[in-house]
């Protein structure tokens, strides 16, 4: 065994002599006799405790042993539940404002506090992050305040039409933006009824180009029930009563205008129309409704008839 040899033989290959032993083992004892006599003049020279010094670490002990048994039995939370809450890291009051369509108890969850509401490492940048997740948050911001409140200031997103894509009806943005699925509850209870109401593929993005000229003339825009996007290309306007207005692709304003004025010179609204085609510019084609043609074609018939007899009377 060479490695061994190498470490505590001689030359000869023969284990090392008793002298060599010796003077190791005199070194051994002289470093522990040095070790020894400095331990001693430290403590014989060290200063004395205050008093109460003592005690206090026996109680740290104590409490220390008493932590680590709530915790080892599972009582932990409840511990720090009342320690929190004693110096005011629990949150016993939560502040919300700014939710007019959001609920208080959805943003309570996505807050991610503990079922004890300790404030002990809550990360209020990431509690933000996961309200501005919910549907109808535009802005908010979280804050901690001591002693035991949570802060939470909102700013919702703001409705402005209900957007009908086949058989789904979403709430939109100006932007055309969704922000939530029209309900049944929504339904039943009006709570979109006063937003206009679009439909077709791309009505959202683009009616911002069509309401706020129909705003302009209120005797148009009070009847309107939808507007209808046609090809994603232009508009038709569907009123009370079953009348489509048909509006070109170009010149809206114009369009709506020589309306307004054909409303108010002739009541064309007010007629037995089913509809009123503005698709070219300058010119109008009206179609009556099938009870209105029918009167129509029979008047046609009965004046023909009468002015043949004038003629034989003559």
């Amino acid at each position: 065994m060479s490695s061994l040899n190498g470490r505590y033989g001689g030359a000869d290959g023969s284990l090392a002599g008793a002298g060599s032993l010796a003077a190791e083992g005199h070194a051994v004892s002289r470093f522990y006799s040095i070790v020894r006599r400095r331990f001693v003049r430290n403590i014989e020279t060290a200063k004395p405790m205050r008093s109460g010094v003592g005690s206090l670490l026996a109680v740290g002990f104590i409490v220390c042993g008493l932590v680590l048994g709530a915790f080892t039995g599972g009582h932990g939370p409840a511990l720090m539940a009342g320690i929190a809450g004693s110096v005011g890291l629990q949150a016993s009051d939560i502040i919300i404002s700014g939710q007019i369509e959001t609920r208080e108890q959805d943003v309570v969850e996505v807050l991610g506090l503990s079922e004890t509401r300790s404030l002990v490492g809550f990360d209020a940048k990431a509690a933000r992050e996961r309200i501005a997740a919910l549907p109808w948050v535009d802005e908010v911001t979280v804050r901690k305040l001591y002693p035991g409140k949570l802060v939470v200031e909102m700013r919702e997103k703001r409705a402005f039409a209900v957007w009908q894509k086949d058989e789904h009806l979403s709430v939109v943005e100006q932007s055309g933006e969704l922000i939530s699925r029209f309900g049944i509850s929504d339904l039943l209870n009006n709570r979109f009824s006063h937003l206009p109401h679009l439909i077709g593929e791309g009505a959202a993005e683009t009616a911002g180009e069509i309401l706020p000229l129909a705003a302009d003339y209120p005797e148009i825009a009070n009847r309107v029930l939808s507007y209808s996007r046609v090809g994603n290309r232009r508009w038709n306007v569907n009123l009370d009563g079953g009348l489509v207005v048909k509006l070109p692709e170009k010149n809206l304003g114009d369009a709506l205008k020589f309306l307004a004025s054909l409303q108010q010179e002739r009541r064309v609204l007010d007629r037995q129309v089913a509809t009123v085609d503005l698709r070219v510019n300058g010119r109008i084609a009206l179609q009556l409704l099938p009870e209105a043609a029918e009167e129509r074609a029979k008047y046609v018939v009965d004046r023909a008839k009468a002015m043949k007899k004038a003629e034989r009377n003559l």
